[in-house]
């Protein structure tokens, strides 16, 4: 199998987020990506306005979809 775009990712990403909020670490659980590669496309995912911090701690970062929407 070859490897996943950053679109497709994405796509994993907000599809997960469509169920509810979630950590990065559910979300790197739930389908199968790394927490590294979770947590580099949730940045750019908020920067682009998809994806919200709900809450934010030292040890626990808690993100939902924004507007409720997904492509």
């Amino acid at each position: 199998m070859g490897r996943r775009t950053h679109e497709q990712i994405r796509k994993i990403i907000l599809k997960r987020l469509q169920k509810g909020q979630s950590t990065i670490n559910e979300i790197s659980q739930s389908t199968g990506l790394t927490w590294r590669t979770v947590q580099n496309h949730l940045i750019y995912l908020i920067g682009t306005g998809k994806v919200e911090p709900v809450f934010i701690s030292k040890y626990v970062k808690i993100y939902k979809l924004k507007g409720g929407e997904c492509e």
